[in-house]
């Protein structure tokens, strides 16, 4: 999905100047090995993606840890090196990521981590002005009124940022920009055009239930959910 000017080399001075906040060091990850960067993208089958690539890295096709993300062992950025990773995403390596229907993204993480009693709730509740309780409920209206006051990229957290942001389409020329709801076959044709061995895919954080039309009623709310994402759409074609 590469524009037709080529992007210049992407440096890891590049990616820290010009998303402050991301934190490249968890957004990317390298195996040089296997010539493939895979760029972080929240609610959008990270953990399935991770575990994986670790599968594809250690050869055990059984490994299976309770949180992928930090049990993992993936070669972490000061081991490949900051300027390799930048030679690799500039085009020495396959580079990809997934995204999502950014309307069912946030509804997802609406009912992942604001509907329930977590920590994100305080977060809500705060830009609103309000004394944070963990056990009083945020209404969505109010979660798209509280994120709506925050700047996507300085401010937002990864969960609701805007996909574009997350996967830095401003500098990387990705390869291949697989879609969640087609996952099983974007994820087999990044497999084979980057020459990755074939490894057991084990789904991880599905939804028991998929995002209901929780908006289905509010097409106002669900316009300004639009808008907050409307470069999204624009990107990936939703």
């Amino acid at each position: 999905m590469g524009p037709d000017i080529a992007k210049p080399p992407v440096t890891w001075r590049a990616m820290r100047t010009r998303y402050p906040h991301l934190s490249p060091a968890n957004r990317v990850q390298a195996l040089p090995e296997h010539r493939v960067v895979y760029v972080r993208n929240a609610k959008a089958a990270c953990s399935t993606v991770l575990l994986w690539l670790d599968r594809i890295y250690t050869g055990e096709h059984d490994f299976s840890p309770g949180n992928v993300h930090t049990e993992n062992r993936l070669p972490r950025p000061r081991e490949v090196g900051t300027r390799r990773i930048g030679q690799l995403l500039s085009g020495e390596a396959y580079r990809f990521t997934f995204v999502r229907d950014p309307l069912r993204r946030f509804v997802s993480v609406y009912r992942d981590k604001i509907e329930k009693p977590k920590r994100w709730r305080t977060e809500i509740q705060e830009l609103l002005g309000q004394e944070p309780d963990i056990r009083r409920s945020v209404s969505i209206e109010d979660f798209i009124s509280a994120i709506e006051r925050q700047d996507p990229l300085t401010a937002m957290d990864p969960h609701w940022r805007p996909q574009h942001i997350n996967v830095m389409t401003d500098l990387v020329d990705y390869d291949h920009i697989g879609r969640i709801e087609t996952f099983a076959d974007d994820l087999e044709h990044i497999r084979v055009a980057a020459g990755l061995p074939l490894v057991p895919v084990e789904a991880r954080n599905v939804a028991r239930r998929a995002p209901d039309d929780l908006l289905a009623s509010r097409p106002d709310l669900e316009e300004r959910v639009r808008a907050l994402y409307a470069r999204d759409y624009e990107l990936f074609g939703y």
